[in-house]
Parts: structure tokens; C-alpha cells; sequence
């Protein structure tokens, strides 16, 4: 009997070169959940908002300050600003001279802000959940609590006419962003807000709305008592001013303290200017008119005389000496 031979074994053939380092497919990603790109419009609103938004809110409270303190300024010589009827433009050159001390003051109050924001940050991250931490945190919302309190005391107790200008203003305004920003870093140390995140958005609206009327409160005070400030400092250099000589046809009544008339000589039967007076000096001029006080002027005794500035008067005018 003959034997058959067994079959020769056949090796695998080898699999492509090129399937061996080919990357397995990456199914797509299920419709709706694609990761989205920022918006660059969006982004770049958010960015200037975040620049602009202070910036016009600074300059409101600035240009607002200017206004309130030229209405005390001249209100202090018995001249309403509506009355005066000054121009926008020439509105915003008397605000700019007591401008400077607080936009100054305010850039100044920032600059604390943001370094002590800073210190605050490097603190919780040089030890967090020390013990230290948690005494901050407490001490700044206590702060806030007190200020909050001081705030009501002055809306329901105090007389504004005898405190401090701003004060309750500024702790309205201080005392709820402390109390936001206690519990704020509070959150962020343990990861985890306190609030919910409605809730969180309410409450920041209350707090800035707060922030903006307390500032634009104590900038009311503040602008105010520099306006009077700076009327009496004016009513007592008002000697120092240009001399007006001024002559008019018709005579003025209640003339105050230190002004002289002196008659003129006539002649025809309409005489354009009867009557000149010596001591006046010019507090403003406004359109077709002159506001005039004597070189003696003093608070609560001599008034401020209006006169038209057109061709029924004429003037002249003698450097102090």
C-alpha cells in the first residue's frame, strides 16, 4: 500500500505594509454636540466692553462732578446756572478746574482696589484653606456688613447736613461689593459657589446698581462742597479781579457795598449814558448779559446786579493794580 504524502503547509500571506500604520478611523462626532468655536465678534465686544464700560462710567461721573460743582459755585453768589444759560462747551471748561483732585482721587482708589484684589489672590493661593484664609475672608465680609449698616443708619437716622460729605454715600456703595466679594473668594477657594448661579446674577445686578448710586451720590456731595468751596474762595480774591467801569442810561437801585455812582453830563434831549459806577467786577458773562459784584462782595449782605451786554451800556475796563 502506498502512502500519500501530507499536504505542504502554507504560510499567511503577509498583510500590507501600509495597513499596518494606517490609524483606525475616528467615528464622528454625534450632530449637536461639535464643539463650537468663540464668536470673534462676540469676543471682541466682550473685550471692549470690558474697557469701555469703566472708562464711561469714570467719565460720566467726572463730567457730572463738574457740572454740580459749577451750580454750587455760582448758586454761592446767588446766581442759578439755568439763569446763566452757559453753553455746553463753555459748561465743561468751569467743571475741568475742580476736576483734577478727583479724578485723581479716583484713579488713586482703583489702583488700592486692583492691589488689594492682587494680594488677596496670591494669599488664597500661597496656602489654601488655612486658617489665616478663612480670617480674611470674615474680616472683609464684616467689613461689608458694618458699612451696609452705617449706609442705613445715614438714609434713616442721620441728618446729611451733619456728617461728612459722601459719607453714607461711599458706604452704600463700599459695603455690598465687600459683603459680594467675601463670599466670592469664599467660593473660589473651596471650588464651589455659595450661590446659585441665578441667584449669583441677581445679586451682582443689585450690587452694581448699588455701586453706581452711591458713587454718583457722593459725587453729588462731593462736587457740592467743592463748588462752595471754590465760590468762597473767589468772593475773597474778588478784589484781585479786573475793575469794570460801567455806564448806562437809566440808574441802578440798591446798589451794594463798596460800588460809587457818579452822574455824567448830559446832553440833548436823550442822553445814551447818564450814570457811571465805579467798583464792579465781573463774576460772569453769559450771552447778552453781565453778571456784576462789587470788589467788596461778602456772603449774605451784598446781591450780584444783572445788566444787558449790548449797545445800552458801555464799559471799561482797569487791570487790578
Amino acid at each position: 500500500m502506498s502512502e500519500t504524502a501530507p499536504p505542504h503547509p502554507t504560510a499567511p500571506e503577509p498583510a500590507p505594509a501600509a495597513s499596518a500604520s494606517r490609524p483606525a478611523p475616528v467615528p464622528p462626532p454625534p450632530s449637536g454636540t461639535e464643539p463650537r468655536e468663540p464668536d470673534p465678534l462676540a469676543t471682541r465686544i466682550r473685550q471692549i466692553a470690558e474697557v469701555v464700560a469703566p472708562t464711561t462710567l469714570a467719565t460720566a461721573l467726572l463730567l457730572y462732578y463738574g457740572y454740580v460743582a459749577t451750580r454750587s459755585r455760582f448758586e454761592y453768589f446767588g446766581v442759578p446756572l439755568d439763569m446763566a444759560d452757559l453753553s455746553n462747551r463753555t459748561l465743561i471748561l468751569y467743571g475741568l478746574e475742580v476736576v483734577y483732585v478727583p479724578a485723581a482721587l479716583a484713579f488713586l482708589s482703583v489702583l488700592a482696589v486692583v492691589a488689594v484684589h492682587a494680594a488677596v489672590i496670591w494669599r488664597l493661593g500661597a496656602a489654601p484653606g488655612s486658617q489665616v484664609n478663612l480670617f480674611l475672608e470674615a474680616l472683609i465680609g464684616l467689613v461689608g456688613l458694618l458699612l451696609i449698616g452705617r449706609a442705613l443708619i445715614g438714609i434713616l437716622v442721620i441728618d446729611p447736613d451733619q456728617e461728612y460729605p459722601g459719607t453714607t454715600a461711599m458706604a452704600l456703595a463700599a459695603g455690598p461689593a465687600a459683603v459680594a466679594y467675601a463670599i466670592w473668594i469664599f467660593g473660589k477657594e473651596r471650588e464651589r459657589p455659595l450661590v446659585p448661579a441665578r441667584l449669583r446674577r441677581i445679586a451682582l445686578a443689585c450690587v452694581v446698581g448699588l455701586a453706581v448710586a452711591g458713587l454718583f451720590w457722593a459725587s453729588t456731595e462731593f462736587a457740592w462742597a467743592a463748588g462752595t468751596g471754590r465760590g468762597q474762595e473767589d468772593a475773597e480774591k474778588i478784589g484781585e479781579r479786573i475793575e469794570i467801569v460801567l455806564d448806562i442810561k437809566e440808574p441802578l437801585v440798591g446798589l451794594p457795598s463798596g460800588v460809587t455812582q457818579i452822574p455824567l453830563p448830559t446832553v440833548g434831549k436823550d442822553p445814551a449814558f447818564s450814570y457811571r459806577y465805579r467798583g464792579f467786577r465781573i463774576l460772569l458773562t453769559s450771552a447778552d448779559r453781565l453778571f456784576l459784584i462789587s470788589g467788596t462782595w461778602k456772603h449774605g449782605v451784598d446781591q450780584t446786579i444783572v445788566v444787558p451786554h449790548d449797545d445800552t451800556v458801555r464799559i471799561q475796563l482797569i487791570p487790578a493794580p
